[in-house]
């Protein structure tokens, strides 16, 4: 079940493979990454207004919609010095969510990859909701990726000093 701790633990996974390679991955850029990897789950905001009588299904769902999280990312962008390289930072874990999500098998019919141009409901339907086994080789993978980086991380460093 692609939950948050699978959503965030594939995000750091990406940004640290990545950052073997690129310098720009590095710990700043990487949690810009993993909070878009969260940004289609602010609609969960829902069930908290719902607890204080307030009904916002109808303006925060949208939030869960490619295009909802694109505009959100956009948003947020704004707020930092360089905002083009923060928005593709947030997009990157927008698309790491979305890519988690589709390979569920969704009650609802699916996600709503291509809205506002077409309303057809996208799943893959490789996994259900109830179903840990990906989040559990998602950490696996982390605790793996995080043991490799260590040692190249202590690789550079020794080379540095001699």
């Amino acid at each position: 079940m692609p939950d948050w701790v699978t959503h965030i633990a594939v995000a750091w996974i990406i940004c640290r493979l990545l950052s073997f390679k690129y310098d720009d991955f590095n710990a700043a850029n990487t949690m810009l990454v993993i909070t878009g990897a969260l940004i289609p789950d602010f609609s969960k905001l829902i069930l908290v207004f719902k607890f204080f009588g307030m009904d916002l299904s109808e303006y925060l769902s949208i939030i869960h919609i490619p295009t909802g999280s694109v505009i959100v990312a956009g948003m947020m962008s704004m707020l930092f010095p360089e905002k083009k390289k923060a928005f593709l930072f947030f997009g990157l874990g927008i698309l790491t969510h979305y890519s988690l999500d589709i390979i569920l098998e969704h009650v609802s019919g699916g996600i709503y990859l291509l809205f506002p141009f077409s309303w057809w409901q996208w799943q893959l339907e490789i996994t259900n909701s109830s179903d840990y086994l990906i989040t559990f080789l998602a950490l696996c993978l982390a605790g793996l990726v995080y043991l490799i980086g260590r040692e190249i991380d202590k690789n550079k460093s020794n080379s540095l000093i001699q």
